[in-house]
């Protein structure tokens, strides 16, 4: 065979390996991934959502004159976020599953636009425009952690290191990330909380949220 031809051979090879790679890839980006989470009925969403306003209101109705704790179901969470988390990230998602792992970590699947998750992102311009109008999951596992600062006057913010970062059921390195600037993406990670809030605590099944008179 002449170096000629087994160039051709090769480089078809790699063009037909290339290909296959960027379907399997392509394919995993739309597959659900697997999230097992109590589902939040009606009844569920009703009560956390109670729960939550409550909280924004600084605990009216409740006794004064010392902390107060707040427990939200895993049922709660799912039901009350399933309806107003497109409000919190300011862009379209719809939250299909919410864990509550404990120590902290929640994890949590959700569907969204592809061109929204790579909002702002070099890699945008890469990616076929069709691609880009596609519903993906976005599947997360972040540690949780509450931003105090040093007076009552500043804001408070949840905010939710990411440990482990998938679009479907594609995972994407550590560094991969610092390509995603997305705004949206950016305020999914990080929650304006009430003055009132003094601490979170995210164990199996349920979050405690401990608020100030």
């Amino acid at each position: 065979m002449r170096l000629g031809c087994a160039v051709a051979v090769v480089a078809a090879l790699g063009a037909v390996v290339l290909a296959g790679v960027a379907l399997w890839v392509g394919s995993r980006l739309v597959h659900e991934p697997e999230v097992t989470a109590a589902p939040g009925s009606s009844e569920d969403a009703a009560r956390g959502q109670q729960k939550i306003f409550d909280i924004a209101r600084g605990g009216v109705g409740r006794r004064r004159g010392g902390p107060h704790a707040v427990v939200l179901s895993e049922a709660e969470l799912n039901g009350f976020l399933s309806q107003n988390l497109v409000e919190v990230a300011k862009m379209p998602i719809t939250v299909r599953a919410v864990r509550l792992a404990g120590d902290g970590i929640a994890e949590f699947k959700a569907l969204v636009a592809l061109r929204d998750v790579l909002s702002a992102s070099p890699i945008a311009s890469l990616v076929p425009s069709a691609w880009l109008e596609r519903q993906v999951w976005l599947h997360l596992t972040a540690r949780a952690n509450l931003e105090v600062g040093a007076t009552r006057t500043q804001r408070r913010y949840l905010r939710f290191d990411v440990q482990r970062f998938a679009i479907g059921r594609q995972p994407l390195p550590r560094f991969f990330r610092w390509l995603l600037p997305s705004p949206g993406l950016q305020g999914l990670l990080r929650w304006r909380m009430p003055d009132s809030v003094e601490s979170i605590t995210i164990e199996s099944g349920t979050v405690a949220i401990k608020t100030s008179s």
